[in-house]
């Protein structure tokens, strides 16, 4: 999709729905036009006072040499942390809808991105950021010279995303991982799994064997994944004991929350609430679930520091997102990907 229809479409979209910041504070709409911001690596576009942005990437982010060589050409980015999770993640697959959502939970306040990438050698896909890990100065604009620098690794840390061909791919926070080391193979992190997954997996099933070519440098905090795509395969992707485990969807639905689902018997008994939750819902409709009842789940299993709720259509090429659980009015996002 080419920059200029990006622009567009997010212009557009911000004019449909007035722009609002969480429930937790007042309601102010952003002014119109939608402020943007050229940078050297792609175009700005500011959604709304959360603060949730937009960057139309249009740069080559060399990603094909980072699989080579395991080094990032620039890391701004900050891995230790001594933040709360209680993340939320599904795959719905019943009826017609193909759906992955997401609840980013995270206990301090940043800036977030919206994240169009459209690699020269990979596909399609949009992804988001939690600037809370990156040298970023948050007073100031995107334009600012400090922060142009951070906005441009942005494509090695995405926390969620979709590709254009209908894979999705969420993750959760752990405890503990501890991943299997192979010498022969290149080290990659947590999150540029996630990117190797976006730019390259033209299926659930492509996503599994693109991770078992690299070990995974396990980060704080840890975290495991849930994959989908729009045939309606899921698998949770778990680093246990120095192993890969993968697990399938044995139903039209799957869930994670924040701790280990290897072993797991009985979901009923499981020790998290929110998992609890997400997965009587999916159970009680089979997991046959309209984009809005997929956010009202997120809602449901939302925290006070919840960030974004994001669903995924993997069929149709849509995202909505909720930011600071406003879900009376959650941004959509169309990417008819070319």
């Amino acid at each position: 999709m080419s920059r200029e229809r990006r622009i567009v479409l997010v212009v557009c979209l911000v004019l449909l729905c007035p722009c609002r910041c969480g429930r937790d504070r007042e309601k102010t709409p952003v002014a119109t036009p939608s402020p943007t911001y050229e940078i050297s690596c792609g175009t700005v576009t500011e959604i709304d006072d959360y603060p949730l942005f937009t960057l139309d990437y249009s740069s080559d982010y060399g990603f094909d040499e980072y699989l080579r060589t395991g080094d990032i050409p620039i890391d701004d980015s900050d891995n230790s942390t001594n933040g709360d999770f209680h993340c939320t993640c599904f795959s719905a697959f019943g009826g017609n809808n193909r759906l992955l959502g997401r609840n980013y939970d995270w206990s301090d306040h940043s800036t977030y991105f919206i994240l169009f990438t459209d690699p020269p050698d990979g596909y399609s896909s949009v992804s988001t950021v939690d600037l809370s890990f990156f040298a970023y100065a948050h007073d100031k604009s995107p334009a600012f010279s400090g922060n142009q620098n951070t906005l441009c690794t942005l494509p090695y840390y995405p926390f969620d995303g979709m590709n254009e061909k209908g894979v999705a791919v969420g993750m959760n926070a752990l405890d503990e991982a501890r991943a299997p080391y192979d010498p022969s193979k290149v080290t990659i992190g947590e999150l540029q799994l996630i990117r190797l997954v976006l730019d390259y997996a033209g299926s659930t099933q492509e996503a599994v064997a693109l991770a078992g070519q690299y070990n995974i440098r396990i980060g704080n905090p840890p975290i495991h994944y849930l994959i989908a795509d729009s045939s309606g395969h899921s698998v949770i992707i778990e680093f246990v004991d120095e192993r890969m485990e993968v697990m399938d969807n044995a139903d039209p639905w799957q869930v994670t929350t924040n701790f280990i689902i290897t072993g797991l018997i009985d979901p009923r008994n499981a020790p998290c609430w929110r998992y609890r939750s997400a997965y009587e819902s999916l159970n009680g409709k089979n997991g046959a679930l309209s984009e809005s009842e997929a956010v009202s789940l997120l809602g449901d299993v939302s925290q006070p520091i919840t960030r974004w709720s994001a669903v995924f259509n993997l069929k149709r090429g849509r995202l909505q997102v909720a930011m600071g659980r406003d879900y009376d009015d959650p941004h959509h996002f169309a990417v008819p990907w070319e």
